[in-house]
């Protein structure tokens, strides 16, 4: 008896990780073709382009530029004072 318990709850077990795992494999190929196809746009691109698009970006999103900046200065002083 228990036995046979122990035998179902490992074969849902076995079940369920196959599900995520195949769910986590969807979503990289889904991630991976979405960085490929942004990849590609950013290589049809002239220096133009992309300094009109991150312009209109940052204008539209002064905070997040902020704080983006001020999360990368931080950083930077964190590693150049451990040097």
């Amino acid at each position: 008896m228990v036995q046979n318990v122990m035998t179902s709850l490992g074969e849902t077990a076995d079940k369920k990780i196959n599900e995520l795992a195949d769910a986590s494999r969807q979503k990289i190929n889904e991630l991976t073709d979405a960085s490929r196809q942004k990849f590609e746009d950013l290589k049809r691109k002239n220096v133009e382009d992309l300094y009109r698009d991150t312009s209109g970006w940052v204008r539209s999103n002064p905070g997040k530029t902020l704080i983006g900046a001020l999360a990368t200065g931080f950083l930077l002083g964190m590693i150049l004072r451990k040097r």
